[in-house]
């Protein structure tokens, strides 16, 4: 099931930045810890949105090559 995760990303990019935002302005020294890890955090699913794409993408070539190999033989040289 291939599905466009762009929007995904985005959204997790957007968390992230607010999460900075608000460590940078918090007075409190736990909050601003709190918020810098929960920055940290909606990066790291960004990136793992990010693979997952890339290889759904990946996966989805290679099934596509095994099928067309299977039905037309292999290319021999």
């Amino acid at each position: 099931m291939l599905h466009d995760s762009t929007g995904q990303i985005a959204k997790c990019r957007q968390l992230a930045d607010d999460a900075d935002r608000r460590a940078a302005t918090s007075s409190d020294e736990t909050a601003r810890k709190d918020y810098e890890l929960l920055a940290q955090s909606w990066r790291r699913l960004a990136l793992s949105h990010q693979f997952s794409s890339h290889l759904e993408r990946f996966l989805e070539a290679d099934k596509k090559l095994l099928q067309r190999i299977r039905v037309t033989g292999p290319k021999t040289g």
